[in-house]
């Protein structure tokens, strides 16, 4: 008799409780409303949880068969783990809903950064109370925070100076991002990441022969091999697609039952999609896998703003052209919603990158710094964002 892991078994009950509600559906069996969602949220969880441990293992895996550090390694999986973010921005984008895929895309942001300053909280410190950042935070992953956060200011300005002194001026009428414009900013994202990964993969990636570090540090699952790499990446992607999407059927029905606005909605979306990298950070972390959680805490910040909001507007644009809405009357509306957003990027990148920089070490101090800022920032997003001008 086949023994299964822990794991194994969460993601089994948690797969025939979401393909179960699902396979009702199909046949025309209508559960009650409340029953079909709490299913949907109990099974996610479940199933993202399973996922999440078959993530990590991966990671150990790609670090031991390619010799990669593990921090490097963090990275290309948890690539994989953007899975049920990007499901849930394709339905929204396929469907029209264009200002809420931004919206969710970029309210990601703001969730991650306070899921990083927590975490940091409960790095290793040193006797003096520092936990020195991988060198390629330090000098790669700053570059990016630098870059994403000029791109917010210059873009979030411009759409300010359109929606407060120009709009007024002409009544009745709304600028919007077109989808040429949409494809150009969205490649320009993709472009800067995909630098990002050639850069640190090549100068950071490869561990060092003569280190002290195990060659297949912390695996504690015994030696991984490539095929088994491809099985958990295979059963983590399938879990954290379907995961994603049973959270974000119960994001939907707390929508529609609990009176949330546009951006308190979008925030629970972003909460529930977001849930396995935040698994995966505490199941690495309570592993001594130090790198790999703290790969998946910093990448849910830069990979939200190159990735999954590049994705957002490069498919957002796709979506236009191919219905033909191709005139200045379609696209992102610049609003009080989307402007918002984007400006209150700069802050949160720009203090994560300052905080970095500064020395290459962050203490605690440095962490709850971080934390009341960006829960600051939420709070007037939450009040205040659904306010129209």
């Amino acid at each position: 008799m086949i023994k299964m892991a822990k794991w194994q078994i969460v993601y089994l009950i948690g797969l025939l409780l979401v393909l179960g509600v699902m396979l009702l559906e199909s046949i025309g069996i209508h559960l009650p409303t409340d029953a079909a969602a709490f299913i949907d949220l109990a099974g996610g969880v479940m199933l993202i949880a399973g996922s999440s441990e078959a993530f990590v293992l991966s990671v150990e895996g790609i670090s031991a068969n390619m010799n990669m550090t593990d921090y490097v390694s963090g990275i290309y999986a948890s690539l994989a783990a953007t899975i049920p973010e990007l499901a849930v921005l394709s339905f929204l984008i396929l469907g029209g809903e264009y200002e809420l895929a931004w919206v969710l895309a970029l309210a990601t942001i703001f969730v991650n950064t306070i899921v990083f300053a927590t975490y940091s909280l409960f790095l290793p410190k040193d006797s003096e109370g520092n936990f020195r950042l991988p060198d390629a935070i330090m000098w790669v992953g700053s570059e990016l925070l630098t870059v994403g956060a000029m791109i917010s200011l210059a873009v979030g300005f411009s759409m300010l100076l359109l929606h407060v002194f120009v709009s007024p001026i002409l009544p009745g009428e709304t600028f919007y991002f077109t989808y040429d414009e949409l494809l150009v900013f969205g490649g320009s994202l993709i472009a800067v990441f995909i630098a990002y990964l050639y850069t640190i993969t090549k100068y950071y990636g490869k561990r060092d022969p003569e280190s002290d570090e195990e060659q297949t540090a912390h695996t504690h699952h015994g030696p991984v091999t490539k095929k088994g790499v491809a099985i958990f990446l295979i059963f983590a992607a399938l879990g954290a697609l379907l995961g994603g999407e049973a959270l974000a059927n119960f994001a939907h029905f707390a929508q529609s039952n609990w009176g949330l606005n546009f951006i308190q909605a979008a925030l629970l979306l972003v909460i529930f999609a977001g849930m396995p990298e935040y698994i995966i950070v505490a199941s690495s972390h309570l592993k001594e896998e130090i790198e790999i959680a703290l790969s998946n805490a910093f990448g849910g910040i830069v990979q939200v703003f190159f990735v999954i909001f590049g994705y957002t507007l490069i498919a957002s644009g796709l979506n236009l052209y191919l219905q033909g809405l191709t005139d200045v009357h379609h696209g992102i509306p610049i609003d009080l919603y989307s402007v918002v957003l984007v400006l209150f990027a700069f802050p949160t990148l720009f203090i994560l990158r300052t905080k970095i920089t500064d020395d290459a070490k962050i203490n605690n101090l440095e962490a709850v710094a971080m934390i009341a800022v960006f829960v600051m920032m939420l709070y007037i997003l939450l009040v205040f964002g659904g306010m129209t001008i």
